[in-house]
């Protein structure tokens, strides 16, 4: 049985979490999560228990106890979670028609000016029942931007 072991010392080690588990039977696995960029300790850990009784044995007499001087949570692991699909995977046209994210007018192509924030404009507008077309935006020249200066050459004087 998979076992979750939180909170933690930062300085807890795998021998010392997998002392404290010993003493209810046998322990297949000890693993301590770290950081990505380091090795300090994440707070949490997972030891592997063959024995199902041994495990709730465990988990119920290590629940709330110290280990180096903080209290453990100790619990059944919950089964990871399968990770979510990328959201621009084309789906089979049969998928398509029904759901308003994949009408081919809120589609993302990579384009200029069909960012999130456009797409979720368009359907806001389509739900609310505007059928106008959205007006261009009328872009004005700006003032401050730096222009190059046209020199007028004297006579005789090339550039």
């Amino acid at each position: 049985m998979n076992i979750f072991v939180g909170n933690l010392s930062f300085g807890a080690k795998e021998a010392d979490v997998h002392k404290a588990f010993a003493s209810f039977g046998t322990v297949a696995i000890v693993a301590i999560v770290m950081e990505k960029k380091g090795k300090k300790s994440r707070g949490f850990g997972f030891v592997e228990m063959p024995d199902e009784n041994e495990a709730q044995a465990a988990i119920a007499a290590l629940n709330g106890k110290e280990l180096l001087g903080r209290p453990i949570n100790v619990m059944p692991a919950l089964p990871k979670k399968p990770k979510k699909e990328h959201i621009h995977k084309e789906l089979p046209r049969e998928k398509q028609q029904g759901d308003p994210r994949h009408e081919p007018s809120f589609r993302r192509t990579g384009k200029y000016k069909e960012g999130r924030r456009s797409i979720s404009f368009l359907k806001r507008r389509s739900a609310s029942g505007i059928t106008a077309p959205q007006p261009e935006r009328k872009h004005k020249d700006n003032p401050m931007r730096w222009r190059k200066k046209k020199f007028s050459s004297p006579a005789g004087h090339k550039r």
